[in-house]
């Protein structure tokens, strides 16, 4: 089911990356009228009823939607929806820059969670990536740069939990294609969702409904092109290109006016990148 390709890698992982980028700078401008939990479950939901009409033409039919690796998908969708939550509240208090960078650490958790789902032994360059990638954490989050607060917390745990997603996601494109790991991500996430959004119900007006269905399908791209990158590079390419989403997120930003990078916050960042790299390149598993 899976085909390496470097080039479509690229494209894909590229993609993803600007789409998350206005994804999150969607999130943030909605998050001003609608509660996080109003956003998350009707992102799923929309982006489930758009993904409904392509899935005969992609699979050829609804039966292609058959898997026989179910747990998986249940793994996926927790994960993903927890990073979702965390990440939602980071975004409310943090800079978009700020709020993509931290929550895009997770390449570098990634070696974390294959040692313990894996009991993949670390390397000499997974130790070096992870010091660096660290040290390149504590550099961006150092005070009077960034507020070293529950919302940095909150996107760091993002991370984390997006970790564990994008795992389970190389390991689903052994035998699964895109359209049938978003189907089950968003049908697996849409009861989960649903929990939280009893609590803070409040009606969307007319611009809210627009936000919510442009959320949605933007994040229905953002999952496709996602699981194609993953489909076409081990996680060591994919994670350094997907670092690309901090780039788009600066410029969000920058041309709203709303942020600068001092120098040691780039060099935060490549750090966070070249350790990331390190870290991963040696996981077999992956």
């Amino acid at each position: 089911m899976r085909k390496e390709s470097l080039p479509l890698a690229i494209t894909f992982s590229l993609l993803a990356s600007f789409t998350y980028a206005l994804l999150a700078y969607l999130i943030q401008t909605a998050e001003q009228i609608l509660p996080n939990e109003v956003l998350i479950f009707f992102r799923q939901l929309f982006g489930l009823l758009i993904l409904l009409p392509l899935i005969p033409v992609k699979l050829g039919s609804y039966s292609a939607l058959k898997t026989k690796v179910f747990p998986l998908h249940l793994l996926r969708a927790f994960s993903s929806l927890s990073s979702m939550f965390c990440l939602y509240f980071a975004l409310r208090y943090l800079p978009l820059t700020d709020a993509v960078l931290l929550s895009y650490t997770r390449p570098l958790l990634i070696p974390i969670v294959v040692f313990f789902w894996f009991r993949s032994k670390w390397t000499k360059s997974t130790y070096l990536g992870l010091l660096l990638g660290f040290l390149g954490i504590i550099l961006i989050l150092r005070p009077g740069l960034m507020t070293f607060n529950l919302a940095s917390f909150s996107a760091l745990a993002a991370a984390f939990l997006g970790a564990i997603a994008f795992t389970t996601i190389r390991r689903l494109t052994k035998t699964e294609p895109s359209e049938r790991i978003t189907f089950y991500y968003l049908v697996l996430s849409l009861p989960l969702a649903l929990i939280p959004l009893g609590a803070k119900w409040e009606t969307p007006t007319l611009v809210g409904w627009g936000f919510l269905v442009l959320i949605g399908a933007v994040a229905l791209i953002y999952q496709l092109f996602l699981s194609r990158a993953y489909r076409h590079a081990k996680a060591v390419k994919v994670g350094s290109l997907l670092y690309s989403s901090v780039a788009f997120a600066y410029l969000f930003d920058f041309f709203l006016g709303k942020k600068e990078l001092p120098v040691v916050v780039l060099v935060g960042m490549a750090l966070i990148i070249v350790g990331s790299i390190l870290a991963l390149s040696e996981q077999k598993e992956l």
